[in-house]
């Protein structure tokens, strides 16, 4: 029971300490948005950088994938000189090499995660429960 006869929690304003720690706590939230936008605005690169980055990661994913396609071709092209089998081992790969060109550019572009970081990041599955527990009558 409070002076007054009523029961429950004391209000904010009555309170001059609670009071004064909400308006710290209102300051302290603004200093605390005012850095961060600081910090997100000086790490942003001029904008001729972020031009020529792209640029960069254009050729990059270009390079990629046009480095694949040739190896793969030109590892065909040498199997089908040393057995005499021209056109297929060109072909199968020259598809081969295509389809690494393209997991390469995909990685390259961070849209598909090397296979250690995929088998690494989920953790194995819990053991299935027995059947016979799980069924009471």
């Amino acid at each position: 029971m409070t002076k007054s006869g009523k029961s429950g929690p004391p209000k904010a304003s009555s309170d001059p300490e609670l009071g004064d720690l909400s308006a710290r706590l209102e300051e302290l939230s603004g200093r605390i948005a005012a850095e961060r936008s600081e910090q997100t605005e000086s790490a942003k690169p001029p904008a001729s950088l972020q031009d020529a980055s792209a640029y960069a990661r254009g050729y990059k994913l270009v390079s990629e994938f046009a480095a694949g396609t040739l190896v793969g071709g030109l590892i065909g092209y040498g199997i089908d000189w040393l057995f005499g089998t021209l056109p297929f081992g060109l072909i199968i790969f020259l598809l081969l090499g295509f389809g690494a060109g393209f997991l390469n550019l995909a990685r390259a572009a961070n849209r598909v995660p090397p296979a250690q970081e995929r088998l690494g990041s989920n953790p194995p599955p819990p053991a299935a429960l027995d059947d016979d527990d799980d069924e009471e009558d």
